[in-house]
């Protein structure tokens, strides 16, 4: 059970990496498009975490 937690987690993380990373190709900086990345690249590690 725990385990599906972190990959809940994970998914949730990757999901909102994503719509910023979407929002982001409009005029919205840089640091956004950071934040983005860093999101999908958590959701990433934390859903294929045991």
């Amino acid at each position: 059970m725990c385990c599906e937690w972190w990959k809940l987690i994970g998914l949730c993380a990757l999901a909102l990496g994503a719509a910023i990373l979407i929002a982001a190709f409009f005029p919205c900086g840089f640091l956004m498009f950071l934040a983005a990345l860093l999101l999908i690249v958590c959701g990433i590690w934390l859903m294929q975490r045991r």
